[in-house]
């Protein structure tokens, strides 16, 4: 894996104190994806640090390796898909748990539907491995692709089952990933129930949207929140964490950059301690990071 010195040749943002710093608390990538694409791309983007987890042929030791070369930018995150078990994964340098997937939606070949109770024993393993390690457990739901394939009865059960899991466990953090496909009402409900969830908000942006055939939740009206999220992210500051999961080739290119200036300039328009607690604090906390700063990170090694 090369993961040397990276050289930008185009012209980069001049990233100072005035830029909100970003922490990307969960991405992957796989074999088709060289690191020095994912490092260019973070680095473009302005990001401070990314919470990176292995796929394909990608192996949790590259990660590791990529975390070591890289400390400031990449936190190793455990892989919980594929052909890497937990107990190959216990080593001390990793800090983060990538997705456990209970309800996903088949993504052509890259990846299988998926639909498996929560109280299966691998999920049961998975989160019991990311509680004894202190580290949030981050769910994968994709609730709007199950009522609309399964029925909206299917739907209420498995809503049934997030929220006996969220009361079984009050003191752990539970993130879950791609807002799970939630509209503002079911997401503000789980919000007001529970005091330990807590919402990602990858792929819930216009541009991800329009990008995908997946009915993800779109946040944005235009460049700005719309009014029933940024309602709700004013209501609750502490339970959103900037994330944006990119995996493929593509998502590691000018998108990334795209997607986090979409967010920035989101944010920008709410108040100050509201924008930092979603663009790094809350991941900081979650995660026990060092605070980010803007130009550092990842960001630095455009320089």
């Amino acid at each position: 894996m090369k993961t040397g010195l990276l050289c930008l040749a185009l012209a980069l943002p001049a990233y100072g104190a005035a830029i909100l710093p970003v922490i990307d608390a969960h991405s992957q990538f796989d074999d088709r994806t060289p690191a020095a694409q994912v490092l260019e791309h973070a680095a473009r983007a302005g990001v401070s640090q990314v919470l990176l987890s292995a796929r394909g042929r990608v192996t949790p030791a590259q990660v590791i390796e990529l975390a070591s070369r890289h400390p400031g930018c990449v936190v190793a995150s455990v892989r919980t898909k594929g052909r890497a078990e937990l107990d190959e994964q216990k080593q001390p340098e990793f800090r983060a748990m990538s997705e456990i997937i209970l309800v996903h939606a088949a993504k052509g070949r890259r990846a299988p539907e998926v639909n498996v109770p929560a109280d299966s024993p691998h999920v049961e393993e998975a989160i019991r491995h990311a509680i004894a390690r202190g580290w949030p457990v981050v769910l994968h739901y994709e609730l709007r692709w199950l009522a609309a394939a399964r029925g909206s009865e299917t739907r209420d059960k498995r809503m049934a089952e997030l929220n006996a899991l969220l009361a079984r466990h009050r003191q752990q953090p539970f993130a879950l990933i791609h807002m799970a496909q939630l509209d503002p009402g079911p997401a503000a409900t789980l919000l007001e129930r529970h005091s330990n969830v807590f919402f990602l908000t990858s792929h819930a942006n216009t541009l991800a949207v329009h990008e995908s055939r997946q009915p993800w939740t779109d946040m944005f009206s235009g460049e700005a929140l719309a009014e029933p999220w940024q309602a709700l992210m004013l209501r609750y500051p502490g339970r959103f964490v900037l994330a944006l999961d990119s995996v493929w080739p593509e998502h590691w290119s000018e998108r990334y950059a795209e997607q986090v200036e979409l967010w920035r300039k989101a944010l920008g328009k709410l108040p100050a301690e509201v924008a930092h607690a979603v663009a790094h604090g809350n991941a900081e906390r979650l995660w026990k990071l060092p605070p980010a700063v803007a130009g550092s990170g990842c960001a630095a090694l455009a320089r």
